[in-house]
């Protein structure tokens, strides 16, 4: 049995274009690139979200509460 076992460099150093289709899409960074001011409505309740499913299901579901008040 060989000595092949990995370890990881204690500084890790992010290496762009790794290659692969995707690759530039990855940031080395988690979270937000900026800070910006978020718009103020006029409910007490704000909800933020993309138009993804689960976005989508959560803004129905507060209008839905807001037609039954």
């Amino acid at each position: 049995m060989s000595d092949n076992t990995y370890t990881p460099p204690s500084v890790w150093k992010w290496e762009p274009g790794n290659g692969g289709k995707f690759a530039n899409i990855n940031r080395p960074v988690a979270g937000p690139t900026h800070d910006k001011t978020l718009p103020v409505g006029k409910h007490p309740l704000q909800l933020y979200s993309l138009a993804t499913p689960n976005g989508v299901k959560a803004t129905v579901m507060l209008e839905e509460l807001l037609e039954k008040k």
